[in-house]
């Protein structure tokens, strides 16, 4: 099949007109590929994966400077966590950061291969080695059963996460990671989040040296900041926790409902050409509001009595036959229609990719609807739980937004802020920093890799030629 190159004239055409058409993945598409990807060992998670993992200039074959690997690590009871290897074989130099260890954890339902645009860049520079997994139950990491006992009180909450983080802390142990940067996108953020309160502590390393196993966190659009009203902390008295009524109402001026325009969550349908040409017009306003005006609508209400029974949307695109495919083309056109202008033979294998992980047995993907109410708001905000914490680890974090982003930036600014204020006082330093990332929306790194690259290696002390 012919098609235009990146760099001529038909593919700028296209890559102008495509946030107004749109690419468009045809019926008979999606009856092929329920097809091939049912019975075919060409379409493999394997095989696909590989595919995907090949348009990168040093996988399968090391290139001058990098090697990269899977890595299937087992982390008890037959559970095993899957994960991208790239370390880049230079020796580090003034370009280096500290800390040459990257751990990177996407976001629900995704999976490692959404970073194939990062890939490249972040592993540059000398002696840097990336660490990209997939979190238990998503992805290619085992999909072990998840206990759909929990419910959504505060301890069973806490059980869910540590689901996920007991298992990423025996990979860690297991990989011998001892000092690291930790990025995490959306739920990932969260889970970061999560796993640092849990599990961030003083190592003493072979020289006799003492630091802190999580050297830097990076929260990329992290999900499950905002203080809300379906919060299980408002009276709690659990230490590291909850915070005193009257500094939760201080701390609320900023998030208060008044100080903001209305926002639906137009950024997540809109297609990634619209996004990153800025044509996506959105004002902000608090994830509570956002979530309020959909459920006033009977549609909102029918998925707020779905999410409330735990129901999860992968089971009917598991269940969809020959309709997985289109179904599916909804998401990837939308954000890699980018890809398909320029080069619709690199969108498939993308699509073929995200074919097999959305259809993968279900089992991290019930988590959500423990760890949060409707749409986004957790039932532990982050903000009541991790600045004083992050503050007494001396702890850097770089809070990462993109310009139109459907998350709610400002509780990223709220953060920051209390973060700040704590750190001031305790080391006379600010310990938090902020990211905006023009033209780009909750994918901020898939939006813009330049800037997300760019904002990253600043933070960590990296350094680019």
């Amino acid at each position: 099949m012919s098609h235009a190159t990146p760099e001529s004239p038909a593919s700028l055409i296209n890559e102008s007109i495509a946030a107004k058409t749109g690419p468009v993945y045809r019926w008979r598409n999606s009856v092929t590929d329920y097809f091939h990807q049912t019975w075919s060992s060409f379409y493999s998670d394997e095989q696909v994966e590989s595919r995907l993992l090949s348009l990168l200039p040093f996988y399968p074959e090391s290139d001058s400077t990098r090697t990269s690997r899977i890595i299937n690590t087992d982390v008890s009871d037959g559970k095993f966590i899957h994960e991208f290897y790239i370390e880049n074989t230079q020796p580090p130099n003034e370009q280096s950061p500290e800390t040459l260890d990257i751990v990177l954890v996407h976001g629900y339902a995704a999976s490692l291969g959404l970073f194939i645009d990062n890939y490249d860049t972040l592993s540059s520079i000398p002696g840097i080695r990336i660490h990209a997994i997939d979190l238990p139950g998503f992805g290619f990491s085992s999909r072990s059963k998840f206990p759909t006992d929990l419910k959504t009180s505060q301890e069973d909450i806490l059980k869910v996460e540590d689901w996920f983080i007991d298992a990423i802390e025996e990979w860690r142990i297991k990989r011998n990671i001892n000092k690291f940067t930790l990025m995490g996108h959306s739920f990932g953020g969260y889970l970061t989040s999560a796993y640092t309160l849990k599990y961030n502590k003083p190592i003493t390393d072979d020289t006799g040296d003492s630091h802190n196993l999580i050297d830097k966190l990076v929260l990329i659009s992290p999900c499950g900041f905002e203080r809300n009203k379906y919060s299980l902390l408002k009276d709690s008295k659990t230490a590291g926790l909850a915070i005193s009524k009257q500094d939760r109402e201080k701390q609320n001026e900023l998030t208060a409902p008044e100080a903001y325009d209305d926002k639906d969550l137009s950024e997540a349908l809109a297609n990634q050409e619209q996004i990153v040409h800025n044509e996506v017009e959105i004002e902000v306003s608090p994830m509570e509001m956002r979530v309020d005006n959909v459920v006033q609508k009977r549609s909102g209400r029918i998925m707020q009595s779905l999410w409330d029974k735990h129901v999860s949307p992968f089971s009917l695109i598991r269940n969809g036959g020959i309709l997985k495919s289109k179904w599916i083309s909804g998401w990837t056109t939308r954000r890699f229609g980018h890809v398909y202008h320029r080069n619709p033979e690199h969108f498939q294998i993308i699509h073929d990719y995200i074919y097999r992980v959305f259809n993968g047995k279900g089992s991290g993907e019930f988590a959500i609807t423990r760890v949060y109410a409707f749409a986004a708001l957790a039932r532990l905000p982050l903000l009541d739980r991790c600045p004083e914490e992050f503050v007494n680890m001396n702890l850097p974090t770089l809070l990462m937004y993109g310009d139109s982003d459907w998350m709610d930036e400002k509780a990223g600014l709220r953060m920051q802020k209390e973060i700040n204020t704590l750190s001031q006082k305790k080391y006379s330093i600010d310990l938090s920093s902020y990211s905006l990332v023009p033209n780009a929306g909750h994918h901020l790194y898939l939006d813009n890799p330049p800037v997300f690259s760019e904002d990253v290696f600043k933070f960590i002390g990296a350094k680019q030629k």
